[in-house]
């Protein structure tokens, strides 16, 4: 797989760390085009579909070519909000929770709140809230008084907590020095999809964590983690997954 690269063309893009521009200005920037098992490229985990100068995402496409495949279209209104619209090809089997929901934005382009609906009809509002560093420390739907709360390390989530139960939902560790392919998608999205995601775009980390003890990974010459895999017992590659970036077309 060859990773292209990524010059700093783009903007700054607000989002879950605003001062991410202060951090990064050493940092080539390359943004995740496709993701996909070796075993079947053909169809893909994400496929994500960006503006010239990749300071928009114009559409994404989930589990592409499978029973389960789902499409998200991107509208921007200004710097005010956006609208994600979901739909299925006519060959999917896939059950979404809401058929489309928008994002409202602050003056620094942060997300404040989501509103779901379905066919048209309003079911319910998610808040973001940030700390003083705006990093993204929750989301959560006030009126039925569920969410989840994010604890930072540096530029990366080391742990998740629900709300209002506090139990740990998920723990991250084992951060290397390399670029997580997520690293710069500008939000943290809902997908909807009963059958697959946590969320659809997930930028929670900026440096690679192992997940396993057995996991490895590749990157390509300016630090971003390329391929992740398994080793098994006979010392044989499994689970491949490949992450493609683009590079800006301005270059």
């Amino acid at each position: 797989m060859i990773a292209l690269a990524m010059t700093a063309c783009r903007k700054p893009q607000p989002g879950l760390n605003p001062d991410e521009s202060e951090t990064t200005d050493t940092l080539v920037r390359k943004y995740l085009v496709r993701e996909y098992y070796a075993e079947i490229p053909e169809h893909p985990i994400r496929v994500i579909e960006w503006n010239d100068d990749f300071t928009q995402i114009r559409h994404i496409s989930t589990d592409s070519g499978t029973y389960y495949q789902v499409d998200y279209d991107f509208m921007y209104f200004g710097n005010d909000s956006m609208k994600v619209s979901l739909s299925l090809p006519d060959y999917s089997y896939a059950i979404v929770l809401f058929s489309e929901y928008t994002c409202h934005f602050d003056e620094a382009g942060r997300i404040t709140n989501i509103d779901y609906f379905v066919n048209s009809a309003h079911t319910q509002t998610e808040k973001y809230r940030y700390d003083l560093f705006g990093k993204l420390v929750s989301v959560m739907d006030e009126e039925h008084n569920v969410g989840i709360r994010f604890l930072w390390d540096g530029e990366n989530v080391c742990e998740t907590y629900g709300i209002p139960s506090g139990e740990l939902v998920h723990g991250f560790s084992g951060f290397t020095e390399h670029i997580h392919p997520y690293y710069t998608l500008p939000f943290l999205l809902p997908d909807g999809n009963t059958y697959n995601f946590w969320h659809l775009t997930e930028p929670l980390w900026k440096n690679w964590h192992n997940y396993v003890s057995n996991m490895c990974y590749e990157i390509d010459e300016d630090g971003y983690v390329t391929c992740s895999y398994c080793i098994d017992e006979q010392g044989e590659k499994t689970a491949v997954t490949n992450y493609d970036y683009a590079k800006c077309s301005n270059f």
